[in-house]
């Protein structure tokens, strides 16, 4: 007797062939779209008081927070919305609270991370140190030496490493994401040169790559009507914009960091959140903006999604 019950492992391809034939075009422009930031050096400088008693201007990587980037329907002049260039809103449901800037999406370079001390919560961004000393450094440059649970300071960059190792799990640098781990440019060293922002001398500022990764896009579709553009090539799009959450002067923490949430230590009597970003930082962007920052004075219209522009934050908030 023959049995004509198909084989089980025929019924996928079966629904694979019957899937394929379903497809269409649905319109949809999505890919990964890049770019560059661009912070010049007065945007990354600093008054820096010194064991002498005097301060010193100081320009240096760490000084540059979190970059938001977004990408808006449009971008409105200063002082029309806000003293500086910001996103259009919609209607403000909530008095106030102000109107929505709905962002087609938008991404970040540098994240707030959980440095395993509650002492750094909201106080350490990734692609920023070079070595786990250099952050031990830093913060003892600043005059405000990290400390650990029992208020002792912390020294050693590898007591530090081995802390966050342990909480977190991890076995490498490339796991916890808070100094350099990486050869970036293929020089044969990790250094100042693999971190997300790197100092070009001739230009005076601050350069670093953004993906904003399978991004759709989005055009004017009346344009498109009345013109005959082309999406995703010659159509006027959305609009790029962003800022840097520059750090606090008093505390160096950074304002679109929340520290009743992220990563929850919980360990004996230590036990606290290691804090995170704040869900809305692009929807309401003058919430979170303050003395210090830096934005995009002129922002970007991205007609042609294939375009790498540069986006410069030169607009630095008074």
């Amino acid at each position: 007797m023959t049995n004509h019950n198909p084989s089980p492992l025929m019924l996928p391809v079966f629904a694979l062939v019957a899937a394929s034939a379903c497809r269409y075009d649905e319109g949809l422009l999505i890919d990964n779209m890049k770019g560059s930031v661009f912070i010049p050096d007065a945007a990354a400088t600093r008054l820096i008081a010194q064991p002498t008693g005097e301060t010193v201007p100081v320009t240096d990587v760490k000084l540059i927070g979190p970059v938001y980037l977004g990408v808006f329907p449009s971008v409105l002049a200063a002082n029309v919305l806000a003293p500086y260039p910001h996103p259009e809103v919609g209607p403000q449901f909530i008095e106030g609270v102000p109107g929505d800037t709905y962002p087609y999406g938008g991404t970040t370079v540098g994240d707030l991370r959980f440095a395993c001390l509650e002492y750094l919560t909201c106080k350490v961004t990734s692609g920023r140190f070079e070595t786990w000393d250099t952050m031990i450094d830093w913060f003892a440059y600043l005059g405000q030496p990290i400390k650990d649970a029992a208020g002792a300071e912390v020294v050693s960059g590898g007591f530090l490493q081995q802390l966050c190792f342990d909480q977190l799990n991890v076995t490498s640098d490339a796991e916890a994401r808070l100094t350099a781990y990486e050869d970036r440019n293929d020089d044969g060293s990790i250094n100042e040169l693999d971190l997300d922002f790197v100092h070009d001398d001739t230009a005076g500022g601050f350069r670093a790559e953004f993906t904003l990764w399978q991004q759709e896009f989005f055009w004017d579709i009346e344009q498109e009507e009345t013109e005959g553009c082309t999406p995703g090539e010659d159509c006027t799009g959305f609009t790029l914009w962003g800022w840097m959450d520059s750090p606090s002067t008093l505390t160096y923490d950074f304002s679109t960091c929340d520290p009743t949430l992220g990563f929850n230590n919980e360990i004996y009597n230590n036990e606290f959140f290691g804090g995170m970003v704040f869900s809305d930082v692009l929807n309401v962007p003058t919430t979170y903006i303050s003395t210090g920052d830096a934005l995009a004075g002129e922002p970007y219209i991205w007609n042609d999604m294939n375009d790498e522009p540069e986006l410069v934050l030169d607009w630095i908030v008074e």
